[in-house]
């Protein structure tokens, strides 16, 4: 939807800049038919010059400033050329229309004139055949404005959809002035040349951004959307046979912002209807779900990590309820339950105080309170008030694992130093005998100099970080663990 609201807006602003600067010069003092065929030709000019060049700058908003400014300079050039074309055909089309249509019919005729020379083409015919005249010469400005962005960018999906776009939205801008002169020539209104203009022209430029932007968003079949940071949530389309993504100014996604990323730091590459991603030599390499790739081939809702920034891939080929869009369909489910705060899903204790509390403290741990049996809540299944694993002061400082959702949502788990092994095993330890979704030998948190890192020992169900399937995987507080069907938060 922002691509269609830029295009609409800012088509709609060049027609009004166009409008400005025509009514200061001859072309605006009367109807656009008075003027000589020069002047058609330079208003088709200015009126396409303004259009494709605002529309050139909607488009490379998503994209590097070499390629911004080439799609800018190319609206303007093909949008002008199209705006000359465009009207000067359009013109002589509507001249023939309005013959056909036996001349204006509202004007009077003479009657001096005899009988047989008066148009005898019935009102409603003459009105739709200059409605077509009309709304086929504006379209051709429209669709010359549309295949500027796929010329730009080497596109012919972007060619075929802008040029469809265009010539629609050109169409209903055409049909709206001829209505409006109408009105007036009917004595149903009476604007002013220079209003009824004003109002054609900006709704033939949101006409044409509008059906373009639509069209594009139609036509598309896989995009990235940023995720977290600078520009979080914008779309980078992904239209050409090789997508760069790097720091440089010239990678079709430019990401600035972050060191880590290198110049030239991996590639999307179009193999029919599928894409691979392919890293280029980068320093940290390129994760796809948390598992660094040399290349490999993308599905619906993958998350894509270079850096530190992260992108979700979306495929419209590939997209199903079972894609890994899970990053935002299964992400972190805080409980509802009252003993566990919504917030940062720490188990309150018995003040009500949880890891968020101001002056709040851990909930103490007891004999007492360890021998109590589970319970059960109906929205998140059983927990456990304040009860660890069989790791004894579970909740005494130092890295642990919270469970929050699943068979052990409330019980606490403490990481050892060096290797923690976690597996279905009771003798593991962490053991999770009561969850069947879990492998014996499941996954493994090692520490690694000053960090947690979590590694999945090829379990069968897959070990799974803030909803992304992962090999290895730093862990940072706050991260949410997936092991079978239990989520954990890592704490530190």
């Amino acid at each position: 939807m922002g691509r269609i609201f830029r295009y609409t807006i800012l088509a709609a602003m060049g027609a009004m800049i166009a409008w400005a600067f025509m009514e200061r010069t001859y072309l605006g003092p009367d109807h656009g038919e008075s003027i000589s065929y020069a002047g058609i030709c330079l208003t088709g000019l200015i009126f396409g010059a303004m259009i494709g060049l605002a529309l050139g700058i909607a488009e490379g908003k998503t994209l590097s400033p070499h390629d911004a400014a080439k799609c800018a300079i190319t609206g303007l050039c093909i949008g002008a050329v199209g705006g000359i074309i465009g009207l000067a055909f359009g013109n002589a089309f509507y001249n023939m229309m309005e013959y056909l249509a036996g001349g204006d019919p509202f004007k009077q005729i003479p009657a001096q004139l005899p009988s047989d020379v008066a148009p005898q083409t019935p009102k409603f015919l003459s009105f739709c055949l200059l409605l077509i005249g009309r709304g086929f010469g504006w379209s051709l400005i429209g669709m010359f404005i549309g295949i500027s962005q796929g010329i730009a960018t080497g596109s012919t999906k972007k060619m075929t959809s802008g040029a469809i776009g265009g010539f629609i939205g050109g169409g209903i801008g055409g049909i709206v002035f001829e209505i409006l002169k109408w009105m007036n020539l009917g004595h149903v209104a009476n604007f002013p040349p220079a209003m009824l203009r004003f109002i054609s022209y900006s709704v033939t430029g949101a006409a044409i951004g509008l059906l373009i932007g639509s069209a594009e968003e139609f036509a598309k079949q896989a995009w990235l959307v940023r995720l977290v940071g600078r520009n979080e949530g914008r779309s980078y389309d992904l239209y050409k046979a090789s997508t760069v993504m790097g720091r440089s100014e010239m990678a079709d996604i430019p990401i600035f912002t972050d060191p880590d990323v290198a110049e030239r730091h991996s590639v999307i590459t179009t193999e029919g209807k599928s894409y691979a991603i392919q890293d280029l030599g980068s320093a940290l390499g390129t994760d796809v779900n948390g598992v660094n790739v040399s290349k490999d081939y993308l599905r619906d809702g993958d998350v894509i990590t270079v850096g530190k920034t992260k992108f979700v891939f979306r495929d419209k080929v590939t997209a199903s309820s079972h894609s890994s869009s899970a990053y935002y369909n299964n992400a972190v489910q805080i409980p509802t339950s009252q003993h566990v705060c919504q917030f940062c899903g720490s188990i309150k204790d018995a003040a009500g105080n949880c890891d968020c509390s101001v002056g709040g403290s851990p909930p103490p741990i007891s004999q007492q309170t360890m021998q109590q049996p589970a319970m059960v809540s109906p929205t998140m299944g059983p927990f456990v008030d304040n009860v660890p694993s069989s790791n004894a002061g579970a909740t005494s400082p130092g890295p642990k694992l919270v469970g929050v959702v699943g068979p052990y949502a409330g019980q606490v788990f403490m990481i050892k130093s060096g290797e923690t092994q976690i597996g279905r095993e009771a003798s593991k330890d962490i053991g999770l005998p009561d969850d069947t979704t879990t492998s014996r030998n499941h996954a493994r948190i090692a520490q690694e100099v000053t960090c947690y890192v979590i590694y999945d020992l090829g379990s069968t169900n897959g070990t799974y970080v803030d909803g992304a399937r992962i090999q290895r995987k730093e862990l940072a507080h706050g991260d949410i663990v997936q092991i079978g069907n239990t989520k954990f938060r890592f704490e530190r």
